[in-house]
């Protein structure tokens, strides 16, 4: 069912007009969005961000399936070239008049930073649905993996749970002596939040194939180019690597990841399928404990062929329901085991995430067949 309003339902997909808090509240967003089928109150929700093409539309349907299949709702925000308009508009989340001219005399006020708007619109899809979610994860691809990571540096304190960042053109990196917007000098951002940011999951996602340093879009200049590399892999490799020596030289806590995906180059679908797990592990983990994490073997892992055996170290009496999800989030084996194998000999060759639940925990691992 396809629908245009406000009146947020069961299996439905479409796109409403939100009118962001004041001063904001002249530049409207439509919201793409879908709700699988169920109840909608208990849903996890997740934001998926567009690139610079502003095309919302698509960041909703890359995750209709992987909704679906697996009972999140996703909703994708368009932030439009009109009334966001460039890269400060929109990636640099309008932080700075312009942002690559900071100062604290062109600092805007936080409630007229484009990031700004998330935790309100979050707030707004709860009201609407009357939902029980906390937080929410988050997903942006290309220029919405700029604007994530810099919501995630700006405004550590938000709702957001997860964020996934897949091949950001360049990066604010956490370094000092380099002016803003690539790294903090001149930033206006201080010690105290970088190292709240610190503490949020992060998850630099990198196709291996991303090395084009012609990729359309794609930001050249000295400043850029000698500090961070001259294309997508090697500028995240720099934005991780910097981002982890300054937490450490902070003595600080560090939550942030790095994850490299092979075989994939600057395709937002394919960096969506894979940026699921992530996505699993959080909104379908909520009740994971350290018990379950360590009471659990999968193997062998990878596998060839034939069968994978599901260990529990701890004798126990209580069914385990085993879900296998392909890259696309749809069910491909589902069975309930006390202490098992499962057959994957009919399964073709690639990853996919193995879902473990019994009525007490959630575990998901990664399980990959070659």
């Amino acid at each position: 069912v396809f629908i245009f309003g406000q009146n947020l339902s069961p299996n439905t997909t479409g796109s409403f007009i939100y009118t962001p808090n004041t001063p904001l509240n002249n530049q409207p967003v439509e919201v793409f969005y879908h709700i699988p089928a169920g109840n909608i109150t208990n849903m996890p929700i997740v934001f998926s961000f567009h690139g610079a093409n502003r095309n919302a539309d698509d960041y909703r349907d890359y995750w209709i399936n992987m909704a679906d299949s697996n009972g999140f709702m996703v909703f994708a925000p368009e932030f439009s070239e009109i009334l966001f308009p460039g890269g400060d508009g929109y990636q640099l989340g309008n932080i700075f008049n312009d942002g690559d001219n900071p100062s604290t005399q062109t600092l805007n006020p936080t409630n007229e930073w484009t990031i700004s708007i998330i935790d309100p619109l979050f707030d707004y899809i709860k009201t609407d649905i009357a939902s029980n979610q906390q937080t929410y994860n988050a997903w942006g691809h290309s220029g919405g993996a700029q604007f994530l990571h810099r919501l995630v540096m700006y405004l550590p304190n938000s709702n957001l749970d997860v964020a996934v960042c897949s091949n950001a053109g360049w990066y604010t990196v956490p370094e000092f002596g380099v002016s803003f917007p690539y790294g903090l000098q001149a930033s206006q951002l201080s010690n105290s939040t970088l190292t709240t940011s610190f503490l949020k999951k992060l998850i630099v996602h990198l196709g291996q194939n991303d090395t084009d340093p012609n990729s359309a879009g794609l930001r050249h200049n000295s400043i850029v180019d000698n500090q961070q590399g001259l294309f997508r892999l090697e500028r995240g490799r720099y934005f991780y690597n910097t981002s982890l020596a300054t937490a450490q030289a902070l003595n600080v806590t560090f939550n942030w990841e790095k994850h490299e995906v092979a075989n994939i180059a600057h395709n937002a679908q394919l960096m969506a399928n894979d940026a699921l797990q992530y996505v699993l592990m959080s909104t379908l983990s909520n009740n994971v404990n350290n018990e379950m994490v360590e009471n659990v073997r999968v193997f062998p892992n990878p596998v060839s062929s034939g069968y994978v055996n599901i260990k529990f170290n701890k004798t126990s009496n209580i069914n385990k329901t085993i879900l296998l999800y392909d890259m696309y989030g749809k069910i491909v084996l589902s069975k309930t085991l006390r202490n098992d194998r499962i057959d994957i000999s009919h399964l073709k060759k690639g990853v996919y995430f193995l879902h473990i639940e019994d009525i007490n925990h959630v575990l998901t691992r990664k399980l990959i067949i070659y």
